[in-house]
Formats: structure tokens, C-alpha cells, sequence
């Protein structure tokens, strides 16, 4: 196809200068490939870049002539060194500053964003290159399923805030990463900076003063066009009417969030709830309450197996490629995308609204946060309100050991709870018990518990218990003024501090509502 204009850049990357035609004939493929590889291979460019170019070679020679052309801007000077470069400096010191220093991931991000910039390829920077760099998932990852770059993004984005109006006040230049993407922009207090020399000398260059250009003859003017005229005016009307939508829904959830924080500090409480809240939500600590993923209660109930820990941080469960395999009464397809999906109960959101709420949070250093979203070294170093049993929410693996009552299948893709140490007038097990007529279950249980996190810095108040019902009912008895009041007074020290403790709480299912809870065992710290 001799003269065509078309140009194929791989799979949208620039493939570092490489550009295809189809133009002239070429017998050199495979030498084009290996020679694609071999400059991929000296450049820190991701494995997907590869895979980009398997898949043009594959589908674009069995129809079209292909050549290779590299331009002036070769592959060395695309790569050139940055190592000295006074944004790369500035980001290196952030990576290692102490506001960052209990992050795993997010030095890694904030280095990856920034090197890719001043390595000029920020069209390169996106969601889905991101998380296979940065994070290793797989190149035909879902990033609307998986979200964990979005997350990631926007804890950088308070972090970076947090170090330049603390250790980094006196920094030279900042860096910000606007909403919306993930291209960093480095500035000044006077102004932005610009990415280099030569890319300035370029701009100034480009913007002499030329002759200007002869004037041509006016078009004729093209007559008028009903059709025309009626889609010149319908794309703009809807994106209007989708902009107004969506500023009216913001209002109102602006609206209802400002009612909930003007009342906070309505909310009653007597000393001992004060002193009892105060304990999790620290003035000079970090409180993350943490949200159960219905997606793995899901999965877990599909599969008939539990997903611990260790596999849930590693999201080997959610991979086909690493997952061990499986006896799931779904199909394959569907049990990974349950695993996949991202899922809170609404007795989980109500819950967080309500403790994020109360007048002892403060919320610059309380966070909502979904369980799959948590990493260890966050999990080591805050205060924690796990929502959810640990079918919903394996972090509450961390304080299973010293908990008296925990869950344990059923064999039949449910779970009971076991009593660890029975006493007099207790049961081994607490099991749900069934309706007459068998709709549902008229009697379930959640868990109260209330321990020091394992690694001994700030406390674990856990929301737990079978089915949504019993997470409902562990979270009403802690937020009942009165109920929970009355509770701690019976149970605190003489110096008036409140020891560890935990419940067993029993309530009635009705139609998916916890009603009439009563405790029905308790364990309490030294006693």
C-alpha cells in the first residue's frame, strides 16, 4: 500500500521512537521485532511494552507491509540520565521522609509518576500501566474492577500535602498531583517549573515572530443544514445536563454530610463513653475504620473455603493464574469476578458514617477505608475499627488469637461460633438458630471485642459477628449511649481505666434488622 498515511504506535504506547507504516513491502519482520526488544530490554520500560509488540507484529503482518522508522529523538535521548535533575532530587527526599516512612507503596508510586515525567513520558502515565508497574497485576488487568491505584493515588495526594506543610515546608519546589490523573506537576512559589532546557529553548524558538502567511481566499459559505444544526446543539445540551446532575447530587451529599458533622457534637456522652472513644480516636494518633468486602464473603461462600491473611494482602485468590484450584458451585469466570469485585454491606457504611461521626474523630487523622485497601504497615501503626467478621474482613486474623469466641465452619458454606473457654451456664458453641418455617434465622450473634493491636501501638475495636445482622448488633450496642455506658462503668478498673474486653452479643434476625439484643457471654481482661 505505497503512499498510505496510516502510523500504528503499538497498543497507544510510543514504544520509545518506534513507528510503524504501512507503506513500503518489508521481509524483516522478525529482525524489526528482535531489534523492538533489544532497545526495550536497555530501557525501564514495562513488560507490557512487550507484549504490545507481539500483539502488532501478530496482527499487523498478516495484512500489511510494515517498516520501521526511528526519528531524530532516538532512543537514548528519550532516556537521557535524570538522576541529577532537581525534580528527581526533590521526589527521592520525599520517598524518604518520615512522613513516608510507614508507607510501603506509596515511595514507589510517587518515584514511578515522577521518573516517567522527567523521562518525558508522562502520555504514558495511566491507570492501567501503573498497576501492572507499580503493583504487578497482570496487563489485561479490570482497573475499574481492581481500584487499588485510585486509592493509592489519592492517600499520595494527601501525603504529599501533609509533607510540605510539615518537614518540607522549606522545599524549594512542590509537587502536586492534580485530581482526576496521575502526572505530577512540579512548581515554585513564583511558578511552574519548566521540565528542562532544551524544552524551553525548543518553546522560545518555536515562538519567533515568522512572516506571516499569505491570506486565501475566502470558502464559500456552505448552506444551511437542519441536521447539522440539530447535532451542533445536542452534544453540548447533555453534556450540560449531565454536568448540572451531577453538581446537584454533589450539593446534596455535601448538604447531608454537613447535617451528620453539625450534630456531632450534639451526640450526648457521659465521661467513661468519652474516655472509652478518646482511647481509639488519639489526638496525637491515626484511627482507620475499616469496612468488610461482601466480594470475598462472595467468594467464600461460592468456593466453600476461607481466604486467609496472607492470600487476601497477596490477592492470590482473585488471580486464575496463581489461584490453587477450586471447588466452586459457580462457574470459573464468575467465581473470579466475585472475588474481583468490590462490594460494602450498607450495615458497613452506616456503621463508618456513624463512627467517623462521633465528636472524638477528627477527621484529619480518621480514614474510611475498605478492607482490601489496608496494607500491614498502616495496619501496624493506627488504631483500627474492623467492620465485619473475619469472613468479611481478614484483618480480624491479627487479634484472633487472643479472642475467646470465634467463627469456624459449619461444612455447609456457613459458619457458628466456638467458645474457646466455657464457663458455668455457657455453650461450646453458639449456632444460628432457625425460624419455624425455616425464613431465615431468628437468632444470630455478633462479636464485641475491644484489644490492644498486636504490635502493642494503639488499640482494635472489632464490629463483628454472623451475617449482617451481627455486625449490626455489635455496632448498636457500642453506639447506645445508655446500654454501652451503663456496660463500661461495670467493667472499669479502680483508677476508672476500661480493661480489654469482649461480647458475645445474641439478636433477633428480623428481615435482615437486628433486633432485641441481649448480651449472652463476656470476657473481660484480668478477671
Amino acid at each position: 500500500m505505497k503512499g498510505a498515511a496510516t502510523i500504528h504506535t503499538l497498543g497507544g504506547h510510543r514504544l520509545h521512537g518506534f513507528v510503524f507504516h504501512s507503506e513500503t513491502p518489508a521481509i524483516a519482520i522478525k529482525t524489526i521485532a528482535q531489534q523492538a526488544f533489544t532497545e526495550l530490554s536497555r530501557s525501564p520500560c514495562c513488560n507490557c511494552c512487550k507484549v504490545c509488540v507481539n500483539t502488532a507484529f501478530t496482527s499487523f503482518a498478516s495484512t500489511r507491509d510494515i517498516r520501521v522508522v526511528i526519528p531524530a529523538t532516538t532512543v537514548e535521548s528519550e532516556t537521557k540520565s535524570y538522576t541529577q535533575d532537581a525534580r528527581w532530587l526533590l521526589a527521592r527526599r520525599i520517598a524518604r521522609s518520615s512522613t513516608f516512612s510507614r508507607s510501603e507503596q506509596l515511595p514507589k508510586l510517587l518515584l514511578y509518576v515522577c521518573k516517567m515525567t522527567i523521562s518525558e513520558r508522562e502520555e504514558e502515565i495511566n491507570e492501567q500501566r501503573i498497576g501492572v508497574d507499580v503493583y504487578g497485576r497482570s496487563p489485561n488487568y479490570d482497573p475499574s474492577v481492581d481500584g487499588i491505584v485510585r486509592s493509592h493515588a489519592t492517600r499520595l495526594r494527601q501525603k504529599l500535602e501533609l509533607y510540605f506543610r510539615s518537614e518540607g515546608i522549606h522545599e524549594p519546589m512542590k509537587i502536586e498531583i492534580p485530581r482526576g490523573g496521575y502526572v505530577p506537576r512540579f512548581y515554585t512559589l513564583e511558578n511552574e517549573v519548566s521540565p528542562s532546557v532544551e524544552t524551553l529553548a525548543t518553546k522560545v524558538e518555536e515562538e519567533k515572530p515568522t512572516a506571516p502567511a499569505p491570506v486565501k481566499p475566502a470558502a464559500p459559505v456552505p448552506a444551511f443544514n437542519k441536521d447539522q444544526t440539530r447535532r451542533s446543539w445536542i452534544v453540548p445540551f447533555f453534556c450540560g445536563l449531565i454536568l448540572a446532575c451531577g453538581l446537584i447530587m454533589a450539593i446534596l451529599h455535601l448538604r447531608h454530610d454537613a447535617a451528620i458533622a453539625s450534630t456531632r457534637y450534639l451526640i450526648p456522652q457521659t465521661e467513661i463513653e468519652r474516655q472509652f472513644w478518646n482511647k481509639l480516636f488519639p489526638q496525637n494518633g491515626r484511627t482507620l475504620i475499616v469496612s468488610g468486602d461482601s466480594g470475598l464473603v462472595l467468594y467464600e461462600t461460592v468456593t466453600g473455603k476461607e481466604v486467609t491473611l496472607s492470600d487476601y494482602i497477596d490477592g492470590t485468590y482473585r488471580d486464575p493464574n496463581r489461584a490453587k484450584p477450586i471447588d466452586s458451585i459457580a462457574s470459573e469466570k464468575l467465581t473470579f469476578d466475585l472475588a474481583s469485585r468490590r462490594y460494602s454491606s450498607f450495615v458497613d457504611l452506616n456503621l463508618s458514617s456513624q463512627l467517623s461521626n462521633l465528636p472524638e474523630s477528627n477527621p484529619g487523622r480518621t480514614s474510611v477505608i475498605f478492607a482490601r485497601d489496608l496494607r500491614p504497615s498502616d495496619a501496624n501503626s493506627s488504631n483500627l475499627i474492623l467492620l465485619g467478621s473475619r469472613q468479611a474482613n481478614p484483618w480480624v486474623s491479627l487479634i484472633e488469637p487472643s479472642m475467646n469466641f470465634v467463627l469456624a465452619p459449619d461444612g455447609r458454606r456457613g459458619f457458628y461460633f466456638v467458645n474457646r473457654h466455657p464457663r458455668k451456664g455457657e455453650l461450646n458453641e453458639y449456632i444460628p438458630k432457625e425460624a419455624l418455617g425455616g425464613l431465615g434465622a431468628a437468632l444470630v450473634y455478633g462479636d464485641v471485642t475491644y484489644l490492644p493491636n498486636p504490635n502493642g501501638q494503639g488499640m482494635v475495636l472489632s464490629l463483628g459477628g454472623l451475617w449482617m445482622t451481627g455486625t449490626q448488633s455489635a455496632g448498636n450496642f457500642v453506639l447506645d449511649g445508655p446500654l454501652f455506658s451503663k456496660w463500661l462503668k461495670s467493667i472499669a478498673n479502680a483508677d476508672g481505666t476500661i480493661p480489654p474486653f469482649e461480647l458475645l452479643i445474641g439478636t433477633k434476625n428480623l428481615q435482615g434488622s437486628a433486633t432485641d439484643s441481649s448480651i449472652i457471654a463476656e470476657r473481660v481482661a484480668g478477671r
